[in-house]
Parts: C-alpha cells; structure tokens; sequence
C-alpha cells in the first residue's frame, strides 16, 4: 500500500466526499439553480471513480494478507459512493422532489464516509500510529479541506451563471475555508506521528524499489510536515483574502474565485504531504 497511487487515491476520495457534504447539506441546496447541483455532482462521481480506479493497482499488494477484505470492501464502498450520487444527480435532472434528491446525495455521502473505516484498518494493520481512530480522524480533516476548496472552486464560477446572486453563499464557502485551514493543519500535523516513506524499510532492493516511487526530499526526515506546514500557510492567506472579498460582493467575487483558483492548485499538495505518510 506505500505507492503513490494509494497517495492518489486518497486525495481524490477525499476530494469528492467532503464535496459531497456541502453540495447536499449547504445552504446553496435548492437555492440555486439545478445545474450547480448536476455540474458539482457530476465532479465528485468522476472524483469517485479516480479513487476507485486509482486503488486498484495497491489493493493488489493486500492479497493474501489478512487486510484484503477491507482494501475489496473500501473499494466497493467508493462506487457505491459513486453509482449513488449519480442516481442523485439524474433524479435532480429530472426533477425529482428536492427531498428525494437530498436524501439520495445523504445516503452517497454516508457510503463514501463509510468507506473510510476500511481504509483506516488497512492502516491500523499495516503499524499505523493512533490504530483506527487517527487513520479515521485524518482522512476525515483532509476530506474537510478538499471539500471545502474544490465546492468553493465551482460555486465562484456558477456566479457568472448567474449574476445576481446573493453574495452570502460565497460569504458561507469563505467561512467554510477558513475552518477547512484549521482541518488541514490538525491533517498535516497528525501525519507526523507517522513514518516517513520508506522508513524502516531494509536497506537494499526494498528500500531502493521504494524510493524510487517517492521524491528523495519526502524521505528526509519531518520534510513532508514542513513542506505540507509551508504550503498550508499560503492556503491560509488566500483564505483571508477570500473572506475580506466575499463580504465586498460584486466583482469582488471573481476575484475570490481566482483565490480558488490557487488554492485547488496548492491544497492537493498539504495532502499529498500528509497522506504519503498515511499508509
């Protein structure tokens, strides 16, 4: 499981299920038009399917070992997840009641939440520190920063869809990011209790068949904290600039969105630094 791809895959996963959270449970829900549901949606089944697809390859390795069952379960969990929220979005296309469709995209989010518990025993399995719970605890604060980042993202664009919408639904994202800062630094942190990758690999093949997957620079000692620390801290500044420009309104709001815009760019890489020492 110590592949970049299983890095990939959790990042993605993360992605889509914190995105799932607030495009069901946010106060845009309803407010406005459908197709910021159908677009929002549509990203996070296709975010779904990356980590689904992207775990296949580091599942491989769990066979015959006594975590197979969970990497197979944890696998089923995110196209259910997936297949789930399609379902969401086609009855949003066709119109089905606003309760119907809430509750479908409710069940998706709980399946994809659900998915990280498997994840979390792989981890506990294979020494990871904290057992269950931390693996739980740090997958569920990188799906809050993701989340947060990427809903804010395609809200500031569905505002030039529609024009005249109310600034306090980028006023809520902005909040959200700011919380979602926090997240990602308790994320960053806790991954230092972790190993480093590779670390305590025997010297030889192993080590060398390891290394080569990784940047030498993430196998030095707390470099993958600082790297995630340094980045985080940008994160941070953008997130104060989108508050101060959601609260102006007008075009100040395609200004935030290009605050998005940097912040998608950097958030996967507070992840990747976090979660390369996940497993």
């Amino acid at each position: 499981m110590t592949a970049p791809a299983a890095v990939l895959a959790i990042v993605l996963a993360s992605t889509a299920i914190g995105s799932s959270a607030l495009l069901w449970f946010g106060p845009t829900f309803g407010e406005l038009r459908r197709g910021y549901e159908l677009l929002t949606g549509a990203t996070i089944v296709l975010l779904a399917l990356g980590a689904w697809a992207a775990f296949g390859g580091p599942m491989l390795s769990l066979e015959g070992t006594g975590s197979e069952a969970d990497g197979a379960q944890a696998r089923t969990l995110l196209l259910a997840f997936a297949g789930t929220t399609l379902v969401a979005v086609v009855g949003r296309a066709l119109r089905v009641p606003d309760g119907v469709a809430r509750a479908l995209g409710g069940v998706a989010t709980l399946l994809g939440i659900a998915a990280f518990w498997p994840l979390a025993v792989i981890r506990a399995d294979l020494g990871g520190a904290g057992g269950i719970w931390q693996g739980v605890t740090e997958l569920v604060l990188g799906s809050v920063l993701m989340g947060a980042i990427w809903v804010g993202l395609i809200l500031g664009h569905w505002y030039l869809v529609e024009r005249r919408l109310s600034n306090r639904y980028m006023m809520w994202i902005a909040g959200v990011n700011v919380v979602a800062i926090g997240a990602g630094l308790a994320s960053v942190l806790l991954s230092g209790r972790n190993p480093a990758p590779c670390e305590g690999l025997p010297a030889g093949g192993p080590y060398e068949q390891c290394a080569m997957m990784f940047s030498p620079i993430l196998s030095i000692g707390s470099m993958s904290i600082i790297l995630g620390l340094g980045v985080l801290a940008l994160l941070a500044l953008i997130a104060g600039f989108n508050v101060k420009l959601a609260k102006e309104g007008g075009s100040s709001i395609q200004a935030s969105t290009g605050m998005f815009y940097l912040a998608v760019i950097l958030a996967p890489a507070v992840e990747f630094a976090a979660k390369v020492r996940f497993f």
